[in-house]
């Protein structure tokens, strides 16, 4: 096979310009999650939780909190539009994401949902001070 041969069957046949491009798409497709960006702020008595939902209705969020672990669940729902996808970064689906803490007050959880934000406020426990068992030693 001469150069000629090489060039003419392979990728160089091209634009580069499109090899670069389908590249990077395939490359983001391939390790972008369905997921939402957050943010934890670890104040002295609480934690405070800010998760970017744009386009999701309040109704399709839910959260839980069992054995130490917040849940939010999305069921986010995307429009389907007609002709050929030039561009498809935009997720859809079941969303989860689970955060871990220890200290928390359950009944004192407190949730917000206002223009795509979800904020949730999660009160640390108070350990009464005071609250010391005494040991003897026989």
């Amino acid at each position: 096979m001469n150069n000629r041969d090489f060039f003419d069957q392979s990728i160089f046949k091209n634009n580069p310009k499109d090899v670069f491009r389908d590249l990077g798409e395939q490359v983001f497709n391939q390790f972008s999650s369905k997921t939402f960006p957050t943010n934890i702020y670890n104040q002295a008595n609480q934690y405070i939780l800010e998760a970017e939902l744009p386009g999701v209705n309040k109704s399709e969020i839910e959260l839980t909190y069992e054995h130490s672990t917040l849940t939010i669940s999305v069921q986010k729902h995307v429009s389907e539009q007609t002709g050929k996808v030039q561009l498809s970064e935009r997720a859809s689906g079941e969303l989860i994401r689970r955060f871990d803490f220890e200290d928390i007050d359950e009944s004192q959880i407190k949730a917000s949902y206002n223009d795509g934000i979800l904020v949730v406020i999660l009160p640390k426990e108070t350990l009464d001070e005071d609250n010391t068992t005494k040991i003897e030693i026989d």
